[in-house]
């Protein structure tokens, strides 16, 4: 794992999700975790409704998060956990865990 430029709390990496390698940011500062709709649609899993929407403000901007991923198997130095993401759909990033602490419950 890298630092990213610029960032003291965000680093990033290569993990293993359900058996394709992608690219992480992590950020142990904050509450929730995401996941890209490509890295979905590539592991071929299943989205669905979350029980609240959230507003995620991203550096792109803020994005409206609707659907979840569970049970995700994930891979990070030869440990396997299994996890549920927040799907983000409008970001090109592939992956990444718990990147933005800025998330609140759309009212």
């Amino acid at each position: 794992m890298n630092n990213i430029q610029g960032a003291t709390k965000v680093v990033g990496g290569c993990i293993q999700v359900d058996s394709v390698l992608v690219f992480a940011l992590f950020d142990r500062s904050v509450s929730h975790s995401f996941i890209s709709a490509n890295v979905v649609k590539t592991i071929e899993r299943v989205k669905c409704p979350t029980r609240k929407p959230l507003l995620v403000q991203t550096p792109m901007g803020e994005i409206q998060a609707d659907q979840d991923c569970s049970n995700i198997n994930l891979v990070i130095k030869k440990e396997n956990f299994t996890i549920n993401l927040i799907v983000l759909e409008s970001l090109d990033i592939f992956w990444f865990l718990a990147m933005d602490g800025y998330v609140h419950t759309k009212e």
